[in-house]
């Protein structure tokens, strides 16, 4: 049988980026202060809960999701490069159920996705691994995946971009994540995730 390690319902998702519409996402992007009271505060600004830890900034929302606050360089908490969780996990116990958890992964990107655009709108790109019209990362380091390891790993297997409406808003991408593609007789698992970018990001 498959494991199901994560998973928030569609509506929950849905939920989760309403919140995310009242954020103040150039602080966000600026990152937060520090340790101690100026964090707290500046995460009940947000409508957060801050969970620290040593590279990155976990924060708790009003719903329950926890979610990474990633630093554009390690070793701080600010400027952030990124807002990130986990919506779906599930992973094979067997290799001969990797298909199965392709198949799955698919029906709930295709759920979340759904559930994104009664929020969000119309995507600019919906579609998967091997849509001619994926869009290509424009320059290295981006963080759209490079063709040539996109298509050897399947990865990520579906994907869907909102570009911010404003200098002042975010990129959302809502995808799944398959990682290397598995070597004979290895378990695959998927994650279908959000990552949140600064405009210029895009």
């Amino acid at each position: 049988m498959t494991t199901l390690k994560t998973q928030r319902s569609p509506e929950q998702f849905t939920d989760e980026l309403r919140g995310l519409e009242h954020v103040d996402w150039p602080s966000v992007w600026s990152g937060p202060p520090g340790y101690g009271q100026a964090l707290d505060d500046w995460c009940t600004l947000m409508g957060w809960k801050a969970v620290p830890s040593e590279r990155t900034l976990s924060i708790e929302t009003v719903t329950g999701q926890h979610m990474a606050l990633y630093p554009v360089i390690g070793g701080g908490w600010a400027p952030v490069a990124s807002l990130s969780w986990t919506t779906w996990h599930l992973r094979a116990d067997d290799p001969a159920e990797n298909e199965t958890v392709l198949e799955r992964s698919a029906d709930m990107w295709t759920a979340y996705e759904a559930a994104a655009r009664s929020v969000l709108g119309e995507p600019r790109f919906s579609g998967a691994w091997d849509d001619p019209a994926f869009p290509e990362p424009p320059s290295e380091g981006h963080w759209l995946m490079p063709r040539e390891l996109r298509l050897e790993n399947q990865s990520p297997y579906r994907l869907a971009i909102w570009p911010a409406s404003g200098p002042e808003g975010r990129t959302t991408v809502l995808w799944v994540n398959l990682g290397l593609a598995p070597l004979a007789g290895e378990k695959r698992g998927a994650l279908v995730k959000i990552d949140c970018y600064p405009p210029e990001a895009m």
